[in-house]
């Protein structure tokens, strides 16, 4: 019987030196990964990253202090004090930007795809965007300052003022975007040669689907401001550019008396309660109120 618990207590006390043996082995495995996370050389290979960006679309990055962290829930790489330079010398100052490599079936045709975390003074990014020939965005901006957006690149001499949130899911092909974008634009101004007045606005909503037969169709539009609140709906055509882009445009608007006046001066129809309904043709440098 003595005999018989001594092997028993010898054979608990072999295992337990064995669960000993294990998780010293694997503590020293934990650790050993852990100091080479720290080690890992994260500032060169942010650069290479950020050098593939700049052969690809000419946009120069400088990186500040660079380190581990989590990007669209994932281990990443993250700076502080990023500067992006655009080709022609807009620059942007990022207070932080993550970035890793995004699941995404285009490595397989050689176009990198990076997830992408960024928070900036003027507006906030979290999506995946995909390099290469047909560059593309899926993902969502927060806060956006409208004047970051490239609005000269479209030829009009519209001018949007405010900020934005948007869901944006586009790919840039050789004849134009395609997509949608839905988005809320607040708190700004928008002018063009062709208003009687720049008009203010509290807020403004929108989906719009990009490409196919027309530059843009869109699907919804809202607009609430104090000089007029209305919808409006249609198609923005294809042509050589978009600032001579056919316009197809319905709206429904209800105005306020400030601008009644100017609105009859050119002919406009103006309802007893300040409702108009009018189409626009012509361009969207050149619109024709009908």
């Amino acid at each position: 019987m003595e005999r018989v618990e001594a092997d028993a207590t010898s054979r608990a006390e072999g295992a337990l030196g064995g669960l000993r043996i294990t998780g010293v082995a694997l503590a020293a495995i934990a650790l050993t990964l852990f100091f080479m996370v720290l080690d890992f050389p994260y500032d060169r290979l942010a650069q290479r990253i950020a050098t593939q960006i700049e052969q690809d679309t000419g946009t120069r990055i400088i990186l500040g202090p660079v380190s581990l962290g989590f990007v669209r829930w994932a281990p990443g790489i993250e700076a502080e004090g990023v500067q992006i330079i655009q080709p022609d010398g807009t620059r942007f100052d990022l207070a932080e930007a993550g970035v890793r490599p995004a699941l995404s079936l285009s490595w397989f045709s050689g176009d990198p795809a990076l997830a992408l975390d960024i928070l900036s003074a003027r507006g906030d990014a979290s999506g995946v965007l995909t390099l290469g020939e047909t560059p593309a965005y899926d993902g969502d901006l927060t806060n956006a300052d409208l004047e970051v957006l490239p609005q000269k690149a479209l030829g009009t001499p519209l001018h949007v003022k405010g900020r934005t949130d948007a869901d944006i899911d586009v790919v840039v092909l050789p004849e134009g975007p395609s997509g949608t974008v839905t988005f809320q634009a607040r708190d700004g101004i928008l002018t063009h040669p062709e208003l009687p007045l720049p008009m203010p606005f509290q807020k403004i909503d929108g989906e719009i689907d990009l490409g196919g037969e027309d530059w843009a169709r869109i699907r919804s539009f809202s607009l609430e401001s104090p000089l007029a609140t209305g919808r409006a709906r249609g198609t923005i055509g294809r042509a050589p550019n978009f600032a001579t882009a056919p316009l197809r445009l319905q709206l429904e608007l209800t105005v306020s008396g400030a601008i009644q006046g100017s609105l009859n001066a050119q002919g406009v129809e103006v309802g007893n309660f300040g409702q108009i309904r009018i189409e626009v043709a012509g361009t969207p440098t050149r619109p024709v109120v009908r």
